[in-house]
């Protein structure tokens, strides 16, 4: 089982981005409660827990051989 090591800059990155849009649907209103208002308790679980899912889940694609073959899987012959 291969462990990657993580890029925390680009971890930063993804959480920042990530929580700066959620942020921004949140103030204006688009499909969270009422508008102006933050959740922050929701941003601060998301933001401690994104970074957890992106890594396990880049455990899983470091760990599955056919994620390495989609390059070759999906090739088209034109």
């Amino acid at each position: 089982m291969e462990l990657p090591s993580p890029s925390y800059r680009e971890y930063l990155e993804l959480v920042t981005t990530v929580l700066a849009t959620i942020a921004i649907l949140q103030y204006t209103g688009i499909g969270f409660g009422r508008p102006g208002e933050f959740d922050f308790t929701y941003l601060a679980v998301l933001g401690l827990s994104l970074p957890v899912f992106t890594y396990l889940l880049t455990v899983a694609g470091e760990n599955s051989s056919w994620v390495s073959q989609w390059n070759r899987m999906v090739q088209r012959d034109e």
